[in-house]
């Protein structure tokens, strides 16, 4: 009873994927005439020079990163010798997540524009879809727009925000500490 459910549900699929293959193929244009083209985004970005802006303000950020854990670091004076390992595996976690959250945001961005580039490009062309090459086994060299993109993006300039500035959270001082808290009415 199973094997005979199987062949039909396998039988019924085979017709329908060759009916489908049917109808594409009735349907298909030619490489010229195709709404699809191709894009290599690795190389528009490096090409165009958007990877080497997201390089540069994340060497911003490391450096900033980088001049925060120097801060830190001298702050450990002030602390208890059994408190420093942890103050500063504490402080290491925090620059690790800020790290990773600008690589990201960095990535983010690049992408974006990107994204804003090709929409504009796929408007202009009057091209239905763009699709990564990375996700085709074959292109016709006609349908590649990889060229095209990189002299579009190499005139865009992105804005990754404020490089972050880390700063250390300060103690009050001992006579405010002692003093009760205002209140409020």
């Amino acid at each position: 009873m199973k094997r005979n459910l199987i062949r039909h549900v396998a039988g019924a699929a085979m017709v329908v994927l060759v009916a489908g293959a049917m109808l594409v193929g009735c349907d298909a244009k030619s490489a010229g005439d195709a709404q699809m083209k191709f894009v290599n985004v690795e190389k528009a970005l490096v090409e165009s020079g958007l990877l080497k802006q997201e390089q540069e303000h994340l060497k911003a950020v490391n450096e900033n990163l980088h001049k925060g854990q120097q801060l830190a670091e001298k702050s450990y004076t002030t602390l208890p010798a059994d408190k420093v390992e942890a103050a500063r595996q504490a402080d290491r976690n925090v620059l690790t997540q800020q790290w990773k959250a600008q690589q990201q945001a960095a990535r983010n961005v690049v992408m974006k524009a990107m994204q804003t580039t090709s929409d504009a490009y796929r408007t202009e062309k009057k091209i239905s879809v763009i699709m990564p090459t990375q996700a085709a086994v074959s292109i016709a060299p006609e349908l590649d727009v990889t060229a095209d993109l990189t002299t579009k993006l190499k005139a865009v300039k992105v804005d990754f925000g404020k490089v972050p500035e880390i700063t250390l959270k300060t103690a009050p001082a001992p006579e405010a500490a002692k003093q009760p808290a205002a209140k409020t009415k």
